[in-house]
């Protein structure tokens, strides 16, 4: 469903401060209130619903209904406003979804992202949708979101332009409605667009490169990387940021090594440093 734009001569930006505590959404899915606790915090999030938590740089437990403790640890040497990402107690999975918005009069010309195909539940979708995972901790800093999982996409928006965009997270449950009942495409998917299947994985952060020179960068690179995920304040890990990026302007990326190796080389040293720009993260064995 085609959604409406309101045009407007004027624009609102929003910054962040460096060391503000970082805002988290803790989403219930289900039918059941979701009693959980963070550090010495006793949350319970009503069925359905929602919950923002604000939680400092630096090291933290969140500990389960059933019992079950989860380390993981906030970032903040790269400040951003407003909502950071979610945490999923549930482990349920997230579908983000980017919905165009028109003028009236105006016809649409393609998505305002691109498109993939998921599946879910033996079904394919397609559509301007990605796979977040199901993971307990979900950083929006890849994937900004407008919209949390409790709020609808408006019947229409204001804009400075004829077209723009809403993004928002979905429950899988609730996607499942959305492209069922309101989504209809803006394209027609069969003509000259470029489709690729969405499925979430983890970055990729190791690997073993038979070149002395790539192995060794991403040896130095990964002590680094450990020291950041670990640290417990948010000046700490903006020096730590810091240092990283030093290392890789002025050594990781001018490495001698050449051949396949060095394209992977390189994905996996930009994960590491989108990791480090990112929010939140769990604290793996």
């Amino acid at each position: 469903m085609l959604k409406r734009i309101t045009l407007l001569g004027a624009c609102i930006a929003l910054t962040a401060c460096f060391g503000d505590n970082k805002e988290f959404l803790i989403d219930n899915p289900t039918g059941q209130p979701l009693a959980i606790s963070i550090d010495a915090q006793k949350i319970t999030v009503p069925a359905k619903e929602s919950q923002s938590i604000k939680l400092s740089a630096g090291q933290h437990t969140l500990t389960l209904a059933n019992g079950e403790t989860v380390k993981f640890s906030v970032f903040d040497a790269w400040p951003r406003s407003g909502n950071s990402g979610i945490i999923n107690p549930t482990r349920t999975r997230y579908i983000y979804v980017i919905q165009k918005y028109l003028a009236k009069g105006i016809e649409p010309q393609g998505e305002s992202g691109d498109v993939h195909t998921l599946s879910i539940d033996g079904q394919t979708v397609t559509g301007p949708f990605e796979d977040l995972g199901s993971e307990i901790f979900i950083d929006n800093s890849l994937h900004y979101w407008d919209l949390n999982p409790t709020e609808s996409f408006p019947a229409s928006m204001s804009s400075t332009s004829k077209e723009n965009y809403k993004t928002k997270v979905y429950r899988i449950q609730d996607f499942t409605y959305y492209y069922n009942n309101e989504f209809s495409p803006s394209a027609d998917y069969s003509q000259h667009i470029r489709i690729t299947e969405s499925r979430y994985q983890p970055p990729e952060i190791t690997a073993h490169f038979s070149s002395a020179e790539l192995q060794n960068n991403l040896s130095d690179a990964t002590k680094i990387y450990t020291a950041f995920i670990h640290a417990k304040s948010a000046g700490e890990q903006k020096d730590l940021l810091e240092e990283f990026q030093k290392q890789d302007r002025e050594k990781w990326h001018k490495t001698k090594t050449d051949g396949k190796e060095v394209s992977h080389y390189y994905d996996v040293m930009v994960n590491l440093e989108y990791i480090m720009m990112g929010s939140i993260l769990e604290l793996k064995q």
